[in-house]
């Protein structure tokens, strides 16, 4: 069986967090002592996913600092972070990488059993339950051949369709090989006609001819980190909650 990889997204430049964003990356900032990356490599590591690849881009030397000696940690760099979206960060992690892999953020923090869906077999994103913390990104889905939830569409607007959404992305997904390759045919075509392009529109149209599963897990406690709100969000109100559901995090 072809080995899971993952591929975390860390080379945006943390505008909104203000002057902490400035001094460090926002996959660095700390959660009870401990930087979200190097807390979701050691959870990726303990669910058996040994190889990890970070694409960095803001203040890359923080991330070399931090990984350059962590076995299973591979970093490569997206020169033109500063110009373009998170879509050709995607594609920079994705050079010379085959399926499956699992794709994040790095601004989550999450609790252990958020990497519990995870497969290889076929493409799957995670979808939760409310979060209220102002930047959701919420999803539609259809019904599959077999029945199941597959994402349909994505939108930040709730009312964006006339129809209830079926939860809020996690930033959390995974694609199959066959997945895999076709992400990355979609994705030349979006940056071709726009460089700044983010991940979301390839996932999206990644679906129009690819199942991809919406996992819906309504409880799920986990947040991202884009703001001081967030911050103080996810170190006041979320952490607590992990700790109380992991035990040792």
């Amino acid at each position: 069986m072809t080995e899971l990889k993952a591929l975390i997204i860390a080379a945006g430049r943390g505008i909104r967090m203000g002057p902490r964003g400035e001094l460090t990356p926002k996959g660095l900032i700390s959660v009870a002592g401990t930087p979200l990356v190097q807390r979701s490599v050691r959870l990726l590591q303990e669910r058996g996913i040994q190889s990890v690849r970070i694409v960095t881009g803001h203040l890359a030397d923080q991330y070399n600092a931090a990984f350059e000696d962590v076995d299973g940690v591979e970093l490569v760099h997206n020169p033109l972070y500063a110009t373009t979206g998170s879509l050709r960060s995607l594609m920079t992690g994705l050079e010379d990488l085959q399926g499956p892999f699992l794709l994040l953020e790095s601004d989550l923090i999450y609790e252990r059993a958020a990497l519990d869906p995870v497969v290889a077999h076929h493409s799957r994103i995670w979808v939760s339950g409310p979060t209220d913390t102002g930047d959701e990104y919420y999803t539609w889905a259809r019904s599959s051949e077999a029945g199941n939830p597959v994402l349909d569409t994505m939108s930040k607007d709730a009312a964006a369709h006339d129809r209830d959404h079926y939860g809020e992305f996690v930033g959390l997904s995974c694609y199959s090989p066959e997945g895999t390759e076709a992400l990355k045919s979609i994705a030349e075509a979006c940056l071709s006609a726009n460089p700044k392009s983010e991940y979301e529109l390839a996932m999206i149209r990644l679906s129009k001819d690819h199942d991809v599963d919406c996992h819906l897990i309504p409880d799920l406690v986990w947040t991202e980190i884009d703001d001081e709100v967030m911050y103080a969000h996810a170190t006041d109100d979320i952490w607590p909650l992990i700790q109380k559901r992991d035990g040792r995090c």
